[in-house]
């Protein structure tokens, strides 16, 4: 049986989720920048899975879960994302 073309294409896609937001480019300016883009980005799919329908609640979210976040990603982040962060980070991000 012949291979379809999107298993070919599947092949040469990364394998984890972490892996797609690392390649989009951040449009923020460097200054003042605490959490990188993927994080964040990581985050708010994340919390939108979760049920999070604003940035406060991607706060939230982001509260709740920083330990488990910091341990599964080998992060040792002392706060946690605001609302504004993900506001700012949404116009910034070049789609």
């Amino acid at each position: 049986m012949p291979e379809s073309q999107n298993a070919t294409a599947d092949q040469s896609a990364p394998n984890d989720l972490i892996s797609f937001p690392k390649v989009i480019p951040d449009g923020r300016f460097r200054r003042g920048v605490r959490y990188p883009q993927w994080f964040l980005l990581l985050v708010a799919v994340l919390g939108i899975l979760s049920g999070c329908r604003s940035s406060r609640d991607l706060e939230r979210f982001a509260r709740r879960h920083r330990e488990a976040l910091n341990q599964a990603l080998g992060l040792d982040y002392q706060r946690w994302p605001s609302d504004a962060t993900f506001l700012y980070l949404y116009r910034c991000a070049e789609a």
